[in-house]
């Protein structure tokens, strides 16, 4: 089951047009992801481009990331694929996201999973090349009170929001790469909690064995992510990059020296681009003048540059000349990081990647970026959009069969609330005892006037026991009044409750909820389900039935 997007509220209209009518888009996009005919064309440019201008060999990538998945606890197929790699006919599908805590909401698996999905694809449409999975690490960036909470629904099936914090309390600011972050031991409080708040069940046991063997105290935020991640994965062969590792920044410093000696040319490009796409659409990235980080005291900074070719650290006292800029970058590239607008440009220069798959928001933003791609002189890659999926529960399939609704009459609380009340109110219990006692007021008259002609005492006393037979009516007809609006309140009730595990706070399901909720409940095999049961080449709103073989 799926319907489309132009039926979900808050869809941005260019992530419409880029499903539906991407022909609009091609002044924006290098590649159209619905054309075979276009992958080969970036695969062609990527072989060729990517050996070109590069401090570096793919063994030289090769040995780091084996270095670094294995930190991770990645299996055996993932080493596979890395020492792929190094062969000049594979090529990298790759998605990324932020360190979300135990893997932040479900949308990120999704990502996940479909990455690996299209390189299965594409082995199957181009035999002659090898394709890869990769997953981006965002470690780098310093957003943390955007990733250090998850939501789920509790045993109470209420929605809940439930947070961590270094030594318990949240600081004025945040300024540190997510990343380098170091788990305390609040992080059992956290887990205490996430516990707490689930129903005990079969699959409880290796759920939180594997989130306490991950997110533990003295583990860092990456290495925990990425150990979860592939607890979850089973395998499958996904490869972690962490961008942030000294010898990744080494291989960057032709991206970073680039965009330090050209700026401001970068935003400009950006903001021309901008302005083409404001006619019709919102943008969704504001360009910098520099748009690099600058990594000082472990916190992150933007560089900013000043007059006399002097360079200043946002909101700090820090400044440097060019000359110390650059010299710093030759000793010690760890110290600088990317923005929006250079990740995916780093990402690219140092993966051969045909493919990146994003969310809306991601395939928004890349459209701003075709001329910063041909700045740096790399092919841009074909912008593959995510599966998107609401997971229904028996309960919520239960609900829509037994009211005969469709599943986006979701989107509208109040008017599928009217229309649930109105079908209870059908036959109005008050109205209907009004008229039966009115009815049964004339009967009574018209026999209690031929009865008094034969005796009229006997008629006093039949119509004395008349009225208190109607009565009688007035407290029956209460209680057919009263469970009635019972009814109703049941059934406002269980719209809440559908509501909250569906669409909660007016949200997709997948950007909302963590996937903790569904392994508490059906276990891992869920991961599995939605692998086998998701169509990569469905671009429209799929509804997954959980109903899975359990393990």
């Amino acid at each position: 089951m799926s319907l489309k997007f132009d039926s979900i509220p808050n869809i941005s209209e260019l992530f419409l047009n880029y499903i539906n009518d991407f022909d609009k888009l091609t002044r924006f996009y290098q590649f159209d992801y619905r054309s075979d005919e276009a992958f080969r064309e970036c695969i062609e440019l990527k072989k060729e481009s990517y050996s070109n201008n590069k401090d570096f060999f793919r063994n030289d990538l090769t040995e780091i990331l084996t270095e670094q998945n294995k930190i991770l606890g990645s299996g055996p197929e993932t080493f596979e694929n890395i020492q792929l790699l190094n062969e000049k006919d594979t090529f990298a599908v790759v998605t990324g996201q932020q360190l979300g805590f135990i893997s932040g909401p479900y949308y990120t698996i999704l990502k996940s999973l479909n990455t690996i999905q299209l390189c299965e694809k594409l082995r199957e449409k181009f035999p002659e090349y090898k394709f890869v999975p990769v997953f981006w690490l965002e470690a780098d960036d310093h957003d943390f009170l955007e990733i250090n909470n998850i939501n789920i629904i509790n045993k109470e099936n209420e929605l809940k929001n439930i947070s961590y914090f270094e030594g318990g309390t949240e600081k004025e600011k945040y300024l540190a790469p997510t990343g380098s972050i170091v788990l305390d031991g609040f992080i059992e409080n956290f887990i205490n909690e996430l516990e707490n708040s689930f129903n005990q069940t079969d699959f409880s046991g290796r759920l939180f064995s594997d989130i306490r063997e991950t997110y533990k105290e003295g583990a860092d935020l990456k290495t925990a992510f990425g150990g979860f991640m592939n607890r979850l994965l089973n395998d499958k062969g996904l490869i972690f990059i962490d961008p942030t590792d000294i010898k990744i920044k080494k291989l960057l410093k032709t991206v970073f020296r680039k965009e330090l000696s050209t700026f401001p040319s970068v935003c400009e490009k950006v903001i021309e681009t901008s302005v083409e796409l404001e006619e019709n659409y919102t943008v969704q990235v504001k360009p910098k003048a520099i748009n690099l980080f600058y990594i000082h005291e472990g916190n992150r900074y933007l560089i900013e540059p000043r007059d006399n070719n002097i360079f200043a650290l946002k909101n700090s006292r820090t400044k440097f000349t060019s000359e110390e800029l650059f010299e710093t970058l030759e000793s010690n590239p760890e110290k600088f990081s990317w923005n929006v607008v250079t990740r995916p440009i780093c990402q690219d220069y140092l993966l051969p990647s045909i493919a990146y798959v994003g969310g809306p928001s991601e395939i928004s933003y890349f459209g701003q970026f075709r001329e910063v791609y041909k700045f740096f002189n790399l092919p841009m890659p074909v912008i593959y959009p995510r599966t998107s999926v609401t997971i229904l529960e028996k309960k919520v399939i239960v609900f829509l069969e037994k009211y005969g609704l469709k599943f986006d009459e979701f989107f509208d609380e109040r008017e599928l609330s009217k229309k649930l009340i109105g079908k209870t109110l059908e036959f109005n219990a008050e109205e209907i005892f009004s008229e039966f006692k009115d009815e049964l007021r004339a009967l009574f008259y018209t026999y209690e006037k031929t009865l008094e002609k034969i005796d009229v005492n006997q008629t006093k006393s039949l119509t004395k026991r008349n009225e208190q037979f109607l009565e009688s009516l007035n407290t029956a007809g209460e209680k057919f009044t009263d469970a009635q609006s019972k009814n109703s309140e049941v059934i406002s009730g269980q719209l809440t409750k559908i509501l909250l595990n569906v669409y909660p706070g007016n949200t997709l399901q997948e950007r909302v909820l963590n996937i903790c909720y569904f392994l508490n409940k059906y276990s891992y095999s869920i991961i599995d389900h939605i692998y086998e049961q998701s169509d990569i080449s469905d671009f429209s709103h799929q509804l997954l039935d959980v109903n899975i073989n359990r393990k």
